[in-house]
C-alpha cells in the first residue's frame, strides 16, 4: 500500500504501525514507551500524530497504516502538545541539567564526579550521553518546565547482582515490565501502587533474586533513562569503540556488541539484528564478558617451572623448551586434551598437531558430547536418514512441544524464549523431568518421573497412541512389525513401578501429543547421560517417527558441534576423561598437553605437563610449562552453534599481556619441531584447509560467513525405519545398600578454566553451583534442618555441602550440581573419573549423610 507521512510518499506493508513505517524511512517521531519486540503500549503519548479523516491525535505506536492514509507528524500544535507532555514527565524526573542554559558548555567547566547517592541532574547520572530522554528533550527543544518539580526520594536499590535500581529516574514508561513479561516470561517486576506513588517493583518489595529474575539484562537494555544501570560500568568513561562479535559462553551463538575504551573492555549488549538472539541475551553474555577479559586469574605471560615454582619467561624460551621435551616421548606416550570453547581453526590445528607432530591418537575431550555421540552412534549403526541441523524458529511452528529434562532458562535461554513465545501463541507444552521446575507453570502437563525412566515413559506413550490411531500408513515403514510387536508386549500395569507416574497421566500425555499436527521434541544431556542413553534415543526416535515429530538436540558448549564435526572424519573419536585418568594412573601417559578444562584427576602427575589456557587453575599450578592463550574476545575464528549454524566471531580488543591465540601457539611449536605444515599466518589460512578436508565445512568460504546464513553440510543416508528397543529398560532403583540416587547436573557456567560462580560474586548469588537437594520426606528421615551443614563422605573428607530441602525433589533422590574443575568437589568429581568404561553423571551411589562437621 501507499501512505503519505508529511511530504513523503511511502510504499509499505499492512500490519505495521505508523511509528514502525516512520522509523523504517528515517522519519523521526518521538517515543519513550515503544521498544523493539513489544506490543504497542501507547503510554507516553509523545508519538501522537494527526491523521486525515480521524478525530483527535492517535498515537503512532498503536495506529496501524491503511491504504491512502495521510499522516502529519510535525505540526505546530503537535509539537506544542508534545512539549507539554514531556514537561509533565520531567516534573517527576531530575531535570536541572536537561533545561540548563549552560549545558552546551558543561563538559568544559564541570569538576564533579558521578559517585553520588542522589542523582539531581544528567552530569551525575551514569546514563549521561546515552539517554533517550535527553535525545527527545533536545529534539523538541524544551528549555522550560512550567510545572513544579518533585524529587520522589526513593532509596537506590543495590542488593541485587549486576545492576542498580534508582526509581527516582524512572519515567514509568513500562518498557522493563513489558520486556520481562512479554519476551523473557519471568514477570519478576510489575507496576505497583497508583497515582503519584506508582513505581516499578517486586511483590512485597523483595529483591529481584527472590522474585524469579533471570538477570538477563533485558530490562536494563530497554530502560530509556538511568533508572536501571549496570554496576560494573556505572562510573567508567564512555566507550570509544563498539564492535560486533559472537558470544562464546554457551552453545546459542548470540551476536553481541562489545564496548571498549582505550583497549579496556567495558561491557556487552545484545545486537538488535542478531540472527539467533534478535536483541536478547542471557546473564552470561550480558554480564560475564567483561570478567572473561579482565579476570585477575588471567594468565598473562609464559611460565616455566624452575625449581619448585613457576617463573615468567619469554615466548621463544617457553616454546623451544616445549618442542624439545615433546620430542623425547613416543606418540603413544603423549596425550592431548582439547576444549569446545576454542574455534574450529584452533581445534583443527590442535588435532593436526597431535596427529602429525606428536604422532598420537590419544586426544581427550573435556566436555559432554553425549547428546551428539549417542545420537550418531544410534544413527550410524542403523544407517538412518536423519540430520542434526535445525533453526530455532522451527520450534515456533509446533503446536505441541515435548521437553525432556532440560532447564532451558539456564542451559539454552534463547531456545526457552522461542518455546515461551510459541506457548503464548497457543502451543501446548509437555515437560518430562525427574524434578519440578519453574518452567512447569507454562506446561499443560508436567511428568515428574523416576530418574532413568525416560525410555519407559516414551514407550508407554507410543503404545497408547498406537492403540488409538490408524496405523495403516505406518505399516509401510520398515521395522514397523517388530515395533508393533514390542508395543503389544508392554504391560500398562507396570507404569507406576517403572516411571513413578499414574497410568491415566501418561494416557493424558499421549492424547495431548497425538492431537497436535506439528510436534517437536527438545532434548539434551539429561536424556543421554542416563544408564542407557541409546535406549532413550531409540524410544524417542520411534515416538517421533510414529507422530512425524521433529527432533531438536541441544548441545552444551559454544563450539561443541564444530569440534565434533572436525573430529568426525579423522581416525578415532574423542577419548573420555575416565580413560585419561586410567592412562595417567597406569603410567601409560608420560606427557600431557592440556588446552581445555579438566577436573581433578588425582595426585599423579605425568613426567611433562603443558597447560595452554586463558585462566589459571589448580592443574596449571602443577604444570611444567604454562602458555597464556587469548580469549575469543581477543582473536577471530568460527563457531558452530547448537543449530549447526556456522558463524564467524571477530576480535574486539587486543590480547591482554603477552597472551596469544591458540592457533599461533601451536603453529610456533609445530615449526620448532621441524614440521613444515605449520606455517599458518592467520585463521583464514587454516580455514582454507578445513573447507577442503572436513566434509561438514565443504564449499563454505570464510567470506560467505559475513554475507549469509550458513549451516553445516550434513550427510543423508538410508531410509527411516522403526528401531527395536528393549522390552524392559533398566531403571536405576534404590536399595538398602544404595539408599539414594545421586542425580548430578552438569554446570555449563564456565569458560575454559574460568568458573563464573567463583569469579563473580553476583553470579554466585544467582547460580549457587554447589548444593545437594533432598526431599522433605528424606530430610525428616535424616533429621536434617534447612540450611544445616552436612558432609557427603568422600575420599579426602573435604566435600562440604549445604543441604537444601525442596519439594521439587522426589523421595529417595539426591539432586546435586557441580562445577567442572572444582578441586573441593571430590565426591562429585569422581563421577567424571570413575573406573567404569564410561563415566555416568546419573548413577546410583551409596551416599551416607551425617549431621554437622
Amino acid at each position: 500500500m501507499k501512505i503519505r507521512i508529511d511530504e513523503h510518499i511511502i510504499e509499505t506493508e499492512e500490519h505495521k504501525t505508523i511509528l514502525e513505517v516512520a522509523r523504517d524511512n528515517d522519519i523521526f517521531i518521538p517515543s519513550l514507551c515503544d521498544f523493539q519486540g513489544l506490543e504497542p503500549f501507547t503510554g507516553c503519548r509523545l508519538c501522537i500524530v494527526e491523521v486525515s479523516g480521524k478525530k483527535g491525535f492517535p498515537p503512532a505506536c498503536g495506529t496501524y497504516v491503511e491504504e491512502g492514509m495521510e499522516v502529519k507528524t510535525k505540526t505546530a500544535r503537535l509539537q506544542r502538545m508534545r512539549r507539554q507532555i514531556l514537561e509533565l514527565i520531567l516534573s517527576e524526573h531530575p531535570n536541572a541539567c536537561l533545561i540548563c542554559r549552560e549545558k552546551e558548555n558543561c563538559d568544559e567547566f564541570k569538576s564533579t564526579i558521578r559517585k553520588v547517592g542522589e542523582v539531581t541532574g544528567c552530569v551525575l547520572c551514569s546514563n549521561n550521553g546515552r539517554c533517550d530522554l535527553q535525545d527527545i528533550v533536545e529534539a523538541l527543544k524544551l528549555d522550560t518546565i512550567h510545572f513544579p518539580s518533585v524529587y520522589r526520594n526513593f532509596e537506590v536499590k543495590k542488593a541485587d547482582p549486576f545492576f542498580d535500581r534508582n526509581y527516582n529516574l524512572c519515567i514509568l514508561c513500562g518498557r522493563c515490565v513489558r520486556v520481562c513479561q512479554e519476551i523473557r516470561g519471568a514477570a519478576a517486576i510489575s507496576f505497583i501502587f497508583r497515582g503519584t506513588k506508582a513505581i516499578v517493583g517486586t511483590m512485597w518489595d523483595r529483591p529481584l533474586i527472590d522474585a524469579g529474575c533471570q538477570f538477563c539484562g533485558a530490562c536494563a537494555d530497554a530502560c530509556p533513562t538511568g533508572a536501571l544501570s549496570e554496576r560494573a560500568v556505572k562510573y567508567d568513561a564512555a566507550p570509544d569503540a563498539r564492535k560486533e562479535t559472537i558470544c562464546g559462553l554457551c552453545s546459542m551463538g548470540c551476536t553481541l556488541e562489545v564496548d571498549s575504551t582505550q583497549g579496556k573492555l567495558l561491557s556487552s549488549q545484545p545486537a538488535e539484528q542478531g540472527p539467533v538472539n534478535h536483541g536478547q541475551a542471557c546473564v552470561r553474555g550480558r554480564f560475564m564478558i567483561r570478567d572473561v577479559f579482565s579476570s585477575p586469574r588471567r594468565i598473562l605471560s609464559p611460565m616455566m617451572r624452575k625449581g619448585k615454582g613457576l617463573e615468567e619467561v619469554e615466548w621463544d624460551e617457553a616454546l623451544t623448551y616445549v618442542a624439545q621435551r615433546l620430542k623425547e616421548f613416543k606418540g603413544k606416550e603423549i596425550g592431548m586434551l582439547i576444549s569446545p570453547h576454542l574455534s574450529c581453526e584452533d581445534n583443527y590445528l590442535l588435532l593436526k598437531f597431535a596427529r602429525e607432530a606428536l604422532k598420537s591418537r590419544k586426544v581427550f575431550g573435556a566436555f559432554d558430547d553425549s547428546v551428539y555421540s549417542a545420537y550418531q552412534r544410534m544413527v550410524g549403526r542403523q544407517n538412518l536418514l536423519t540430520h542434526l541441523n535445525y533453526r530455532i524458529e522451527d520450534i515456533g511452528q509446533a503446536d505441541v512441544i515435548f521437553l525432556l529434562g532440560e532447564e532451558l532458562p539456564n542451559t539454552h535461554p534463547l531456545i526457552w524464549l522461542e518455546v515461551l513465545k510459541t506457548v503464548k501463541n497457543g502451543a501446548k507444552l509437555i515437560i518430562a523431568s525427574p524434578f519440578d521446575s519453574p518452567m512447569n507453570r507454562y506446561a499443560v502437563l508436567s511428568l515428574i518421573h523416576k530418574p532413568g525412566a525416560e525410555a519407559s515413559l516414551l514407550n508407554f506413550i507410543a503404545k497408547d497412541i498406537h492403540e488409538n490411531t490408524d496405523s495403516e500408513k505406518l505399516s509401510r515403514i520398515k521395522g514397523f512389525d517388530a515395533f508393533q510387536s514390542f508395543l503389544n508386549r508392554l504391560d500398562p500395569s507396570q507404569i507406576p513401578e517403572l516411571t513413578g507416574l499414574a497410568e491415566e497421566v501418561l494416557r493424558k500425555a499421549a492424547r495431548i501429543f497425538a492431537e497436535g499436527e506439528r510436534r517437536a521434541f527438545l532434548f539434551g544431556s539429561r536424556l543421554t547421560l542416563a544408564a542407557e542413553p541409546e535406549q532413550n534415543l531409540i524410544s524417542l526416535w520411534n515416538l517421533a517417527l510414529e507422530r512425524k515429530a521433529q527432533l531438536f538436540p541441544l548441545g552444551g558448549e559454544s563450539n561443541l558441534r564444530g569440534t565434533l564435526e572436525i573430529r568426525k572424519d579423522q581416525p578415532g573419536g574423542f577419548l573420555s576423561l575416565s580413560k585419561l585418568v586410567q592412562a595417567l594412573s597406569s603410567g601409560e601417559l608420560k606427557a600431557l598437553y592440556i588446552v581445555g578444562p579438566v577436573p581433578p584427576v588425582g595426585k599423579k602427575k605425568p613426567e611433562f605437563l603443558v597447560v595452554q589456557d586463558s585462566h589459571t587453575s589448580e592443574t596449571a599450578e602443577r604444570a611444567d610449562v604454562v602458555l597464556p592463550a587469548a580469549t575469543f574476545l581477543e582473536t577471530e575464528g568460527v563457531f558452530v552453534n547448537t543449530e549447526g549454524r556456522v558463524q564467524k566471531f571477530n576480535k574486539v580488543v587486543n590480547p591482554r599481556g603477552k597472551s596469544k591465540p591458540d592457533w599461533w601457539i601451536i603453529s610456533k611449536i609445530g615449526r620448532k619441531m621441524q614440521h613444515r605444515d605449520f606455517t599458518y599466518k592467520n585463521p583464514s589460512a587454516i580455514w582454507r584447509d578445513i573447507s577442503r578436508s572436513v566434509a561438514g565445512f565443504s564449499r563454505i568460504s570464510r567470506a560467505s560467513l559475513n554475507k549469509r546464513e550458513v549451516f553445516l553440510q550434513e550427510e543423508k543416508r538410508g531410509e527411516k525405519r522403526f528401531l527395536s528397543p528393549k522390552v524392559k529398560p533398566a531403571v536405576e532403583q534404590t536399595s538398602k545398600k544404595y539408599p539414594y540416587l545421586l542425580c548430578c547436573e552438569p554446570n555449563l557456567d564456565y569458560y575454559r578454566n574460568m568458573i563464573f560462580s567463583k569469579e563473580n560474586r553476583g553470579f554466585r548469588k544467582i547460580r549457587d553451583a554447589r548444593w545437594v537437594m533432598v526431599s522433605l520426606e528424606d530430610a525428616e528421615t535424616l533429621r536434617l534442618k534447612g540450611g544445616e551443614e552436612v558432609v557427603l563422605e568422600s575420599t579426602n573428607g573435604r566435600c562440604q555441602r549445604i543441604v537444601k530441602i525442596s519439594r521439587a525433589v522426589p523421595e529417595g533422590t539426591l539432586r546435586a550440581r557441580y562445577i567442572p574443575g572444582d578441586d573441593a568437589d571430590d565426591t562429585l568429581a569422581r563421577l567424571y573419573t570413575s573406573q567404569t568404561e564410561e563415566p555416568r553423571l546419573w548413577r546410583p551411589m551409596p551416599v551416607r549423610i551425617k549431621r554437622g562437621q
